[in-house]
């Protein structure tokens, strides 16, 4: 019997090594990738991921830091390389927009107003102290990317339930330390990797802050291997080494400081990995985006560099498309219907009315589309950086969380301005003027406005806006301002005079703000005004006394920018009734309106005309002549204030073309600008019968305001060159 038992051992035992050495023979070494931080560079990872599923090499594992966090992220929610790069090339496409401040169009009305007043991208914050924002950009329009495409991954408790086990790295402000992400909401964490520092923003997540996680850890092939996997291939994105006549200024240093920091610790990351992918992009920037295609492109030809060594990995088709299913059965594609809709991030009175403009997104399929349109208009009343959305359950109901996120250092804000007016030669007028802005004194969405003026003229105006209720569109504006300044007027390019001229003023409006684009104001004011000549001869009498107005005024923005529109239609009218003026024999209205329309012909050319006119209905015996023409945006060749008089019309045709990019820090664009003018100022005797001129020049949309450099050649011997900052249309 023993003898037996024996035998069947000595069986069974090569049997039992057979079938364990079968099992393992069977089970293929797991893959974990790694993709490097380099913004724009990181497109290469999509081109990677191509070669990848194109040649059946699985992946399970990913980890990335900056943009390779985010590639590696939509990647292991489950969408496929192809859709990647399509959606890479549409958002590099519009990536400048993407990284700016809130749409112009998708501002509130007051912040328009702002804009206009104040023509430039200066804002400082006064909360806590004069402080700048912490980014170029708060990350909005790209939060809203992330947060679609991976809001059906709104519940999961972990990175490790997506179709790819995922990680990706950030750095914490608050401590030094990394931060690999491996659970939370999946967007968080993506925004957090690339919050690329002095780009944008620092994302808050709790009590901590984070930036990109470039600092500490750009290429993470050891969390790839801390997550289990056997193998590790680090996707790398080589670049051209910078020479050293190149490092010359401020912006210079501390960019190739970050780099150096950076490019040491991706050396440990290449030494961490089994199988190195190192995509040439010598010449591009991490700022390259237009490039985005050739990019991607480079990535797939650095992975079929390594082909021999990667196809070790190849799956047969078989059990490539069993991984594929696998994989694919994790994969969510639809978000559920939210039953209620919650609101967090700011005080409790802006949240209970932020629910209730939000309510009819609860009860029905969720449209990303209209909730983000929503969103960004959100953004544009001044007070949110950003505000995101997901799904969440509460008391076993699913609903929709959206969480703003309140401005730093703002409000209190304000916002410089500069105004040079060099159109007349040896006389160069600058005001130097700013504009505090408090918000929700008093009641939600109720702002106390004061704008202060230094330079060619002195003064101060302020104004209360109160809604009549926290959700209503009808509102009080009471007011208050005085000024002192210089009025000169030139015949061509030679002084006549110089008046002083003294106001003050208070008064009150009641209104309606019909949407983000118009309002209409009905009100009164009083208060005294002052005017003498200083120098030269008397144009008009001096005056000095009361003034008392009731006013109406409307108005429409419509257009796409407060600085050089491209697109759509602004309108303005104004009426007032003086029942008293100093100089002016009786009563009489004074209106003027104004019509500009804008339209783009081709991508860098665009058209646009604008019309303005005013009268006093027929009234001669108002004091003082009610409207001057001749200066810059008012027949520019003429002399400052030439022509006078109580009723006029100005029409300014023109093209604009664009030239050039600026870099995000120094401004916007700069174009080419050609128009003609065509004005009369009825009473007022001319030369020509019609006063006309042409003008051309370069506008250059500076961080500061426009700057306009050109001339200008009319009839009757006017011309004349001129710079100018702060206006062009």
């Amino acid at each position: 019997m023993q003898r037996t038992l024996v035998v069947l051992l000595l069986i069974l035992f090569p049997c039992s090594l057979f079938a364990q050495e079968q099992a393992t023979a069977k089970r293929r070494l797991k893959i974990g990738l790694a993709l490097e931080g380099g913004g724009a560079l990181g497109l290469a990872h999509i081109g990677v991921l191509e070669w990848f599923e194109k040649n059946h090499v699985p992946v399970d594992y990913v980890a990335g830091t900056s943009m390779g966090g985010l590639m590696g992220g939509m990647y292991a929610i489950g969408k496929s390389p192809a859709e990647l790069r399509t959606l890479m090339l549409t958002v590099s496409k519009k990536w400048d927009g993407i990284i700016g401040p809130t749409p112009y169009g998708a501002l509130s009305f007051r912040r328009k107003e702002d804009l206009r007043a104040y023509p430039n991208a200066i804002v400082l914050g006064l909360r806590g102290g004069t402080t700048l924002p912490a980014g170029l950009s708060a990350g909005h329009q790209i939060s809203l990317i992330i947060d679609k495409e991976t809001l059906p991954y709104s519940g999961i408790a972990s990175f490790d339930e997506l179709p790819i086990a995922f990680r990706c790295v950030a750095t914490n402000l608050v401590t030094s330390d990394e931060k690999d992400f491996q659970d939370g909401p999946l967007a968080d964490a993506l925004r957090a990797t690339m919050s690329l520092p002095g780009v944008f923003t620092p994302a808050k997540i709790g009590d901590a802050i984070y930036v990109d996680g470039g600092l500490v850890n750009n290429l993470p092939t050891n969390v790839v291997r801390r997550m289990g996997a056997d193998i590790v291939i680090a996707v790398h994105l080589k670049t051209s080494t910078p020479e050293a006549k190149n490092i010359r200024s401020l912006v210079d240093v501390l960019g190739q400081t970050v780099d150096v920091v950076v490019t040491n610790n991706e050396k440990k990351g290449l030494e961490d990995a089994d199988i190195v992918i190192s995509a040439d992009l010598a010449g591009y920037t991490l700022a390259d985006y237009k490039a985005a295609e050739t990019i991607m492109n480079r990535g797939l030809e650095a992975a079929e560099e390594k082909a021999r060594l990667l196809e070790t990995y190849r799956l047969p088709d078989t059990d490539w498309e069993e991984y594929r299913r696998e994989r694919e059965a994790r994969v969510k594609t639809a978000a559920p219907t939210p039953q209620f809709v919650k609101v967090t991030g700011t005080y409790p009175d802006a949240v209970a009315q932020l629910e209730r403009s939000l309510q009819n997104f609860a009860g029905r399929p969720l449209d990303t589309k209209k909730l983000e349109g929503a969103l960004t208009r959100l953004t544009g009343v001044g007070k949110y950086d950003r505000a995101g959305y997901r799904i969440v359950q509460v008391d076993g109901r699913e609903g929709l969380l959206v969480t703003v996120e309140e401005t730093a250092y703002a409000p209190p804000m304000i916002q410089p301005g500069f105004e040079v007016d060099g159109s007349e030669s040896g006389d160069v007028n600058f005001t130097l003027g700013a504009r505090l802005t408090f918000m929700d004194v008093g009641g939600y969405r109720a702002e106390w406005r004061t704008d202060f003026l230094f330079g060619s003229t002195y003064g101060a105006h302020s104004e209360y806006y109160r809604p009549l209720t926290a959700g209503s569109r009808w509102f009080l504006a009471p007011e208050g301002a005085a000024s002192i300044s210089t009025f000169k007027i030139y015949q061509k390019n030679d002084p006549l005079a110089i008046y002083g001229v003294d106001r003050a003023n208070i008064g009150a409006s009641v209104g309606y703000a019909f949407n983000r684009f118009a309002e209409v104001r009905v009100g009164y004011d009083a208060g005294w005004l002052k005017s003498k000549l200083r120098i030269g001869t008397q144009q008009f009498p001096a005056v000095n006394g009361r003034t008392g107005a009731a006013r109406l005024r409307f108005l429409f923005d419509g257009s796409d920018d407060p600085v050089i529109p491209r697109r759509g239609v602004q309108m303005e009218t104004n009426f007032h009734w003086f029942d008293t003026s100093p100089g002016a024999a009786e009563a009489f209205p004074v209106m003027d309106a104004r019509i500009g329309y804008f339209q783009p012909i081709a991508h860098p050319a665009s058209l646009f005309a604008i019309s303005s006119g005013g009268t006093t209905f027929g009234r001669q015996a108002t004091g003082t002549p009610q409207f001057f023409l001749g200066g810059p945006e008012r027949l520019g060749s003429y002399g400052l204030n030439e022509l006078r008089g109580n009723q006029y019309f100005l029409f300014r045709g023109g093209y604009l073309h664009d030239l050039l990019l600026l870099p995000p820090f120094a401004g916007k664009r700069v174009f080419v600008i050609g128009e003609y003018e065509l004005a009369k100022m009825y009473g007022f005797p001319t030369a020509a019968k019609l006063p006309n001129d042409f003008a051309a020049g370069i506008v250059a949309e500076t961080v500061v305001g426009p700057l306009f450099f050109g001339g200008s050649i009319g009839d009757s011997g006017h011309k004349k060159w001129f710079f100018q900052l702060g206006r062009v249309f």
